[in-house]
């Protein structure tokens, strides 16, 4: 491959990349520096609790909330079409769908209480997972 199609396609895929895991990278890197009480404010009392040591060998805590979320869409059910004397009449048909999903939320929290790696389904984007689970500070669900 020569060095131009490399580089259109370096700046093809870059931008396309940071808009796929920008919502979820924003949502991390909002929480890194915050006082854990606000994620427990918002979180309520994590799921699970443990310790890990951290790379410089300081004492952190790993909480672990799993929340899930529901939602209804309207989707697309079938059609149908019959002969009405000099035409045809064309009916489409809908339906309510219901959704779930499961989401998993993790902070790493300091000796000094405060928020050192907030972790979105372990950092992993998976589309859709935390559909209208409020993740990030401040954060206001779709129909509020």
């Amino acid at each position: 491959m020569n060095p131009w199609t490399k580089t259109l396609l370096a700046l093809l895929i870059t931008p396309a990349v940071l808009l796929i895991n920008g919502c979820h990278l924003i949502a991390q890197s909002r929480w890194e520096g915050r006082d854990v009480q606000e994620a427990l404010d918002l979180f309520g009392k994590p799921d699970s609790m443990k310790k890990q040591t951290g790379a410089n060998g300081e004492n952190l805590a790993v909480l672990t909330w799993y929340k899930s979320s529901s939602w209804t869409t309207t989707e697309a059910a079938g059609t149908s079409m019959n002969h009405t004397g000099n035409g045809m009449v064309y009916t489409e048909y809908y339906e309510t769908v219901g959704h779930s999903s499961d989401c998993k939320l993790e902070a790493t929290v300091n000796k000094a209480k405060k928020i050192v790696l907030f972790r979105i389904e372990d950092g992993k984007i998976i589309h859709g997972k935390c559909i209208n689970v409020p993740f990030v500070p401040g954060y206001i669900p779709p129909g509020f």
